[in-house]
């Protein structure tokens, strides 16, 4: 896993736009909805939107350059595993991207009411995740078909997903949201990630 990690982050540090882009994208949404100055009910549903919009234009591009490239077909016949080249996007875009999306939403938006900067942290952060693993599954899906067709795919897996998350973060009802949101989580980056790993191979043939 080391190799594909320092590979990662050094795409990431060499072309910022990996990083910029997507935190400008969070960023602007996210302003947007200051401007509109909706109530404060809808404080952290407002985060919640800009980081599900954000994610979901990263995701697009995740595997897009490798697969073109014939980076992903090179990974295959040299029977290199994929699990740790997925797991190590995942890894360099918590820390690069998630982690600053966390800290933009803390400065601006502070805390909810009945939840520790430790619980919201970790929240947010599951979320992000779990997220960028769906779309990462939709992305690959339908890399040679277009992002419409990655939302059709994903969206319907995530309302429950994005109920929790409302439940969590708007109505501030800890429990039972974080245990089902940890579930969501275990099983995406478990199982869901089994799958991308399997798309990829079919997509490369």
């Amino acid at each position: 896993m080391g190799r594909f990690l320092t590979r990662e982050f050094l795409l990431f540090i060499n072309i910022p736009k990996h990083i910029y882009l997507p935190l400008s994208i969070y960023s602007i949404i996210y302003v947007i909805f200051i401007i509109l100055d909706l109530s404060s009910e809808l404080k952290f549903a407002n985060i919640f939107i800009s980081s599900f919009i954000a994610v979901f234009i990263i995701s697009e591009a995740n595997f897009k350059e490798d697969f073109e490239s014939g980076v992903i077909e090179k990974l295959i016949i040299e029977n290199e595993n994929l699990t740790m080249y997925v797991f190590s996007k995942l890894l360099v875009q918590f820390l690069f991207i998630f982690i600053p999306m966390l800290a933009i939403g803390l400065v601006f938006n502070g805390l909810p009411e009945n939840l520790s900067l430790f619980k919201y942290s970790i929240s947010y952060l599951a979320c992000l995740l779990t997220l960028s693993i769906f779309f990462n599954l939709g992305s690959i899906v339908s890399i040679r078909k277009g992002s419409s067709l990655n939302a059709l795919i994903t969206i319907p897996f995530l309302i429950p997903f994005i109920i929790l998350v409302k439940g969590l973060f708007v109505d501030g009802q800890w429990i039972p949201n974080f245990y089902f949101l940890m579930a969501y989580f275990i099983f995406s980056i478990s199982f869901i990630n089994l799958v991308i790993v399997r798309v990829i191979r079919i997509q490369a043939k």
